[in-house]
């Protein structure tokens, strides 16, 4: 299936012919395999990836070494990095063997411009791929690790049955130790 058509079909977005073209014009397909980077840190990565199959993962790591997972993106789900094209402070690599679509910088700013004119709703599915990182940081920041598994699970299920334990545990900022304990108390209530 092609970019226009998982757009179509997902999001109800209604492509005219000119988008349509446009659209794969821009986006390029690209097939990433199992533990392979997109981009890591200190890169000028200059791409957004919309993920058409498969698991990405969006993270950080530390001056001791120790990485944080910050995002993961899978089916119908846009990652990237905003400050584009600058040096990334991020890593982005592959969970799962994937298929996207990656867009630059030039084709992403030819795609917004044609959209304002057009008023597809396609920019609204970008911005609300972007907006659940600062839902993301809210929830970080003003609740418990428990709270956040908890709601990771009612959310995302599948999402959890498809990530190993360590990546959970990283993306709540807990050790996986202390995720087991969360998981425990959770059967338990």
């Amino acid at each position: 299936m092609l970019l226009p058509e998982i757009l179509s079909k997902h999001y109800g977005v209604h492509l005219t012919p000119e988008m349509e073209e446009v659209i794969s014009r821009v986006f390029r397909k690209e097939v990433v395999k199992k533990k392979s980077s997109l981009f890591m840190n200190g890169e000028r990565n200059t791409r957004h990836y919309f993920v058409d199959n498969g698991l990405l993962r969006l993270f950080i790591i530390d001056s001791a070494g120790k990485e944080f997972n910050l995002l993961f993106a899978y089916e119908n789900h846009v990652i990237g990095d905003l400050a584009s094209p600058a040096p990334t402070q991020f890593n982005l690599d592959a969970i799962e063997d994937s298929l996207v679509y990656s867009v630059d910088e030039a084709g992403l700013r030819e795609l917004t411009r044609h959209m304002a004119e057009s008023g597809a709703g396609l920019i609204d599915m970008i911005r609300r791929s972007y907006l659940f990182l600062q839902k993301r940081l809210v929830a970080i920041l003003s609740r418990t690790a428990e709270e956040n598994y908890l709601e990771l699970r009612e959310k995302n299920p599948n999402l959890l049955m498809r990530l190993p334990q360590y990546h959970v545990a990283s993306y709540l900022g807990v050790s996986p130790e202390f995720l087991s304990k969360i998981i425990s108390r959770t059967v338990r209530k």
